[in-house]
């Protein structure tokens, strides 16, 4: 792993990173840099899709608040279209990331 990628994932791990644009600016990346970065981390295991962390934390089973189990009714809550976000963007920081990099 390059000295970008470290620094990424300790920017990634200490919380400071809010988007690719505050991660970009800080470490001066360009857009095509951080996104390698991101394929580099993942293949080894600092990050992972949101879907993964879903697989093994079984968060998809549980409800969402105010959503509960008698569908949509008259609410306001948008819970009918919380099916449709896309999450396919989303990584997840792994705990290995958080093991080897959170001093």
């Amino acid at each position: 792993m390059d000295k970008n990628a470290i620094k990424v994932i300790k920017f990634l791990v200490s919380g400071k990173a809010y988007s690719d644009g505050a991660i970009m600016k800080n470490i001066g990346l360009t857009k095509e840099e951080l996104d390698n970065i991101y394929i580099i981390l993942e293949k080894e295991g600092y990050l992972e899709s949101y879907e993964e962390f879903q697989k093994h934390t079984q968060l998809e089973d549980k409800p969402k608040s105010g959503c509960g189990s008698k569908g949509c009714g008259n609410t306001s809550s948008n819970c009918c279209g919380e099916k449709d976000l896309d999450f396919s963007k989303i990584k997840v920081l792994t705990m290995k990331a958080i093991k080897e990099f959170d001093n």
